[in-house]
């Protein structure tokens, strides 16, 4: 009978550690660092969903989610009866499409031009001084663009003391034309910077031979930028842009609402499902806009990421 050595018979007795137990020994700081949003994320993303049932009933709500009558597929039609409700779509889309196309290629520029400063003090000051907006709240936005753009504000004071004293005040937040502008621009101020946060992170896992050896075949910086930074964020890019088609029915409530004012004309779903839904206690309607724009925001991204997958072979699942 063969004896068990010391090894075997530990071998036999200690059981496997699991590797899923390894690897949250191993990293259970960063687990840690994840666990509030982790909490935020499960409380108002998952334990919500069931308020989504609202959109199938003529909810009251001292009846409650469960014994409020069901009327089925009433709201969802109705949706498109809302007064303005056609004209915030388009509003919405024109707004969502703009905003991609100028806000999108903006950190990227952003951070190619952070990426090629050398002086590190002032490269750390840009970067901080361009994050800084992104920490305010629209309302805070808000607000300091009614302090420039008002009728005695800096904005017409310098106006008058470059026209001279003859020279009429504009009324800026009043026009129409400027609405969609100003729309853009404070969107991309507040959160270009932000943005630019992924694409250095990018660039940095960019391998650094590749900028010598085009060093040593003639390569100035435009050159190396334009065959070997932009090709290095092209995953990264392609990734965001897939889950940036996602919000294209989607709009900046805080921001639009707080910018309108009697003189403005321009509605958006989420100002329409506001004042005809929440302001007047439908929230049958407004769920059921709720629903209608999740199902076409994802609509949006399954269709994004095939047609990425087949023209580029990126995707994100």
């Amino acid at each position: 009978m063969k004896a068990i050595t010391t090894g075997e018979r530990n071998t036999a007795v200690l059981p496997a550690i699991p590797n899923w137990k390894r690897k949250l020994k191993k990293s259970y700081f960063a687990y840690l660092l994840m666990l509030p949003s982790i909490v935020l994320t499960l409380i108002f993303s998952y334990l919500a969903m069931p308020g989504i049932l609202v959109a199938f009933q003529d909810h009251n709500i001292f009846m409650g989610l469960w014994n409020s009558p069901w009327v089925g597929l009433k709201h969802i039609n109705a949706v498109f009866e809302v007064p303005m409700m056609r004209e915030a779509i388009f509003n919405t889309l024109m707004i969502s499409m703009l905003t991609i196309l100028v806000g999108f290629p903006a950190p990227i520029i952003l951070a190619l031009l952070m990426n090629e400063l050398k002086i590190g003090l002032f490269k750390k000051s840009v970067q901080t001084l361009s994050y800084l907006p992104h920490f305010l709240s629209w309302i805070a936005v808000v607000g300091l663009t009614y302090s420039l753009l008002d009728l005695y504000g800096p904005i017409n004071d310098l106006k008058m003391m470059m026209m001279g004293a003859d020279a009429e005040r504009s009324m800026f937040l009043s026009n129409q034309a400027l609405f969609v502008p100003l729309l853009l621009l404070l969107s991309v101020w507040k959160e270009v910077g932000w943005g630019t946060i992924v694409y250095l992170a990018a660039i940095t896992s960019i391998d650094p031979s590749l900028y010598e050896a085009s060093k040593i075949d003639g390569a100035n910086r435009f050159q190396q930028v334009v065959h070997i930074t932009l090709p290095g964020l092209k995953t990264t890019a392609i990734i965001l842009l897939i889950f940036t088609l996602g919000t294209l029915f989607s709009s900046n409530f805080e921001l639009v609402y707080g910018m309108q004012n009697p003189f403005i004309d321009f509605p958006v779903i989420s100002t329409v499902v506001f004042s005809s839904g929440i302001q007047q206690g439908n929230y049958s309607t407004a769920a059921a806009v709720g629903f209608v724009e999740g199902l076409v925001a994802f609509t949006l991204i399954i269709a994004a990421n095939r047609i990425a997958k087949k023209v580029s072979q990126i995707s994100i699942f």
